[in-house]
C-alpha cells in the first residue's frame, strides 16, 4: 500500500529537513511540544472548535480553552504513569518526562483545576463532561489492585476508552444548553469516535515492538499490522459512506469541503503510516489534522458562521 507520489515526496522532504543539522532546533522544538502534550492539547482545542461548526452553534471560547486544559492535564498524567512503556516505545519523550517529572505533575494538576473552575461557571453538565476524561484516565492508566488489570491492558478496551474520552467532550460541549437534532448528534458522535479510534490505533501501531515486550494486548499486537490497517480503512470507509448519505440529504452543506478533505486525509495517513514507523511525523500529521481542518474551514466557510 502506497501513498500518492507527490504527498510521499513532500513528507520525505520534511523528514530529510528535520534530520539536517540546520533544522535540529525545529526537530527538538517539535519533540518538546509533542512530548509535553502541548501540541495534542492545542489540536484538541481546534477539534472542539470544529465541533461547534458542525452543529452550527455559537462558539463558547472558554469551553474550547477548557478542552486544552483537560487534554494537557490528562495526557500529561498518562505520560508520567507510562514512563516504563515509553522507555521502549518513545525514549525521547520518556527522557524529557523523567528530567521534568515534577513540572509535568504539578502543571497537570493546576491546568485541570482551572478547567474544573471554568466548568463550574457553565453548570453541572459541563462539569461532568470535563471530569469524564480524568475518571477515564484514572481507570485507564492506574492499577487499582494487582488482580484487577488496567483498562489499557484489556483488548481492545484501551483504544475504545481513549476514543470515548475524546468523543464525549467534542460531541456534547457545543450542545449542553441547546436543543439539537438527535440524528445529527449521533452522526457527530460516530464521526469523532471513529476518527479518534483510528488515530489511537495508529499510535499503537508505532509501539508494537515495545508493547509486545511488556505484554500489552493492543489491537496491532493481537491482529498484526496488516489486518489492523484493513480494520482502519474499513472504519474510515464506513464513516465516509455515512457522511455522503447525510450530505446528500442536505446536512453539513457549509462544511462539505473540510469534511471531504478530512475523510480523504484519513485514508492518506492510514496508508502512509502503514510503511512509515516515524512517531514524530505521526504526531504532527495526525494530531495536527484538526488544526489544518479548521484553517481549511476558515478559508471555505463565510466568516459570519464564526
Amino acid at each position: 500500500m502506497t501513498l500518492l507520489p507527490g504527498v510521499t515526496s513532500y513528507l520525505n522532504i520534511i523528514e530529510t529537513s528535520l534530520k539536517n543539522s540546520k533544522f535540529e532546533f525545529f526537530r527538538r522544538f517539535f519533540i518538546i511540544i509533542t512530548s509535553s502534550s502541548i501540541f495534542i492539547a492545542l489540536s484538541g482545542c481546534f477539534k472542539t472548535f470544529f465541533s461547534f461548526s458542525l452543529y452550527g452553534t455559537p462558539k463558547v471560547y472558554p469551553l474550547i480553552f477548557a478542552t486544552f486544559l483537560v487534554i494537557y492535564s490528562v495526557y500529561g498524567l498518562n505520560k508520567i504513569t507510562d514512563i516504563k512503556e515509553d522507555q521502549l516505545n518513545n525514549p525521547d519523550r520518556s527522557n524529557l518526562i523523567l528530567r521534568n517529572k515534577k513540572l509535568f505533575k504539578y502543571s497537570a494538576g493546576v491546568t485541570y483545576f482551572f478547567a474544573v473552575i471554568i466548568g463550574c461557571f457553565y453548570g453541572w453538565k459541563v462539569l461532568l463532561i470535563i471530569l469524564f476524561p480524568l475518571m477515564a484516565g484514572i481507570m485507564y492508566s492506574i492499577e487499582i489492585h494487582p488482580r484487577i488489570p488496567r483498562l489499557k491492558d484489556i483488548f481492545p478496551v484501551k483504544s475504545i476508552i481513549v476514543a470515548l474520552s475524546w468523543t464525549i467532550g467534542n460531541t456534547f460541549l457545543p450542545i449542553v444548553d441547546g436543543k439539537i437534532n438527535f440524528m445529527i448528534m449521533i452522526l457527530i458522535f460516530i464521526f469523532f469516535f471513529t476518527k479518534s479510534f483510528i488515530n489511537t490505533v495508529l499510535f499503537d501501531l508505532m509501539d508494537v515492538s515495545g508493547d509486545k515486550k511488556i505484554g500489552a494486548r493492543t489491537i496491532p499486537v493481537v491482529m498484526g499490522s496488516s489486518e489492523t490497517i484493513k480494520l482502519l480503512l474499513v472504519a474510515n470507509s464506513i464513516l465516509t459512506m455515512l457522511f455522503f448519505i447525510f450530505i446528500s440529504y442536505g446536512f453539513f452543506q457549509s462544511l462539505v469541503i473540510p469534511l471531504i478533505f478530512c475523510l480523504i486525509y484519513g485514508y492518506a495517513y492510514i496508508l502512509y503510516f502503514y510503511n512509515t514507523p516515524n512517531r514524530l511525523k505521526l504526531e504532527l500529521l495526525v494530531d495536527g489534522e484538526w488544526i489544518l481542518l479548521v484553517f481549511i474551514s476558515l478559508l471555505t466557510i463565510p466568516l459570519t458562521l464564526y
